[in-house]
């Protein structure tokens, strides 16, 4: 074997020297999870068959909306024995998301946990799952820890585009409870879990509700008097189709005058770039962040404007019904379209030059192509609980012309 010069000798050995000092160093502390147990139990809340999280020294305690349901009055109990009385402050039922007050004694302070950073969240971190798996905790007294590590951030999950995926256990009775990070942080509230053939039991995936939206919801939630809390939305906008926008951000088509999006400088041609500081790369993923907010949230946007970046400031107000003043005609043998029946005095139906007996061709550009039956019940359900007010409402009917023969017209409709 042939032999190393001297000082190539020398380096190598050096070199093969440093590697566990090295290791050593790059090595993460590894945390003291039966400390962590310990720490986190207190403040850990059984309530029915699910799991809340007490988040406040006065006794704030999160939960799901779905595991409170309709209820405002609870019995629960703390992970580590003690019986609360507690009452429902607010619940975001699109959010999953509810407040309780536990009824202290005068002066009285309760074990909390502190409500950390999702933002600070990395792929990989260690997790922890404090919960009530089918409902086990009623029996033995003692909540369940299971642990895991974040598993994906911001994922869009039903209407949530900030959730947490974790591989931590989750399974039904975990709901409402919390997911906790190394330092004993509350970091999300454990909400939904990945099944697959239909059994309710944890699949390798479940999803926590992130600490940012529980900060941004809580303001609103404990001054709901027992009520629910709405989600704000864009008002007065119209985009063009996902198809039209080359696999960008569809551009603003459309705004609805004095509407919240005009007065906050929205302006046709727009497009969004950032919201509230988070890139926006698709409609969907536009939606589903504004989604995110309460009512009457003020929110920092950056839309891409003639190839410059403009800064506004828009305000989400609260969904609220709309009405278009139209009533449908049941369909008559051979009709291809439904027909238009009545129209109310003056609504915006009528403004925008809609007549009785018009056919409804297409709605927002999509022919309707199914039988007139089905049709008119989607119609029907369409204008009862798919509008609302400030929504552009684009109608292309049919009618006949002065020739006499049939012609299209698309018309504009606001609803109020």
């Amino acid at each position: 074997m042939r032999r190393l010069k001297p000082m190539l000798w020398i380096c190598s050995v050096l070199c093969l020297c440093a590697v566990p000092a090295v290791a050593e160093q790059a090595a993460p502390p590894r945390p003291d999870i039966p400390a962590l147990c310990k720490q986190v139990k207190p403040a850990y809340v059984f309530i029915d068959g699910g799991s809340g999280a007490v988040v406040s020294p006065d006794g704030w305690m999160l939960t799901n909306a779905h595991v409170v349901g309709p209820r405002r009055q609870f019995d629960v109990r703390t992970g580590d024995g003690r019986h609360y009385h507690a009452k429902l402050l607010g619940r975001d039922v699109g959010g999953d998301l509810a407040v309780l007050q536990l009824d202290l004694k005068p002066k009285e302070t309760v074990p909390c946990l502190e409500i950390g950073d999702s933002e600070a969240l990395h792929v990989g971190d260690f997790a922890l799952a404090v919960g009530n798996p089918f409902a086990e905790g009623l029996f033995d007294q003692n909540p369940t820890f299971t642990l895991g590590v974040i598993s994906a951030l911001n994922q869009t999950l039903d209407n949530d585009a900030d959730a947490i995926a974790t591989d931590a256990a989750v399974n039904p009775g975990n709901s409402g409870g919390p997911l906790i990070d190394m330092t004993g942080r509350l970091i999300g509230i454990n909400g939904q879990i990945a099944t697959r053939w239909g059994l309710r039991s944890n699949t390798g995936l479940g999803y926590a509700i992130s600490a940012r939206q529980v900060r941004l919801w809580l303001p609103h939630l404990v001054k709901a008097n027992g009520n629910e809390v709405l989600h704000g939305r864009l008002s007065g906008v119209e985009f063009e189709s996902s198809e039209a926008a080359d696999g960008k951000v569809p551009k603003i088509m459309d705004i609805v005058h004095d509407s919240p999006a005009e007065k906050a400088g929205l302006k046709i041609g727009d497009r969004f770039d950032r919201f509230d500081g988070r890139p926006i790369t698709s409609a969907a993923q536009l939606a589903q962040a504004i989604h995110i907010y309460p009512q009457n949230q003020e929110v920092g946007v950056r839309v891409e404007r003639d190839g410059k970046e403009v800064e506004l400031k828009l305000k989400l107000l609260a969904l609220k019904p709309g009405d278009l003043g139209i009533k449908l005609s049941p369909p008559g043998k051979g009709d291809e379209y439904v027909h238009i029946g009545e129209l109310a005095k003056d609504s915006p139906a009528q403004q925008a030059g809609l007549k009785q007996g018009d056919e409804i061709v297409k709605i927002d550009r999509i022919e309707l192509k199914m039988t007139v039956q089905v049709q008119f019940r989607l119609l029907t359900i369409w204008l009862k609980q798919g509008v609302n007010a400030g929504d552009i409402a684009r109608i292309e009917i049919r009618r006949k012309g002065a020739d006499g023969k049939p012609v299209t017209q698309e018309l504009r409709i606001v609803a109020r």
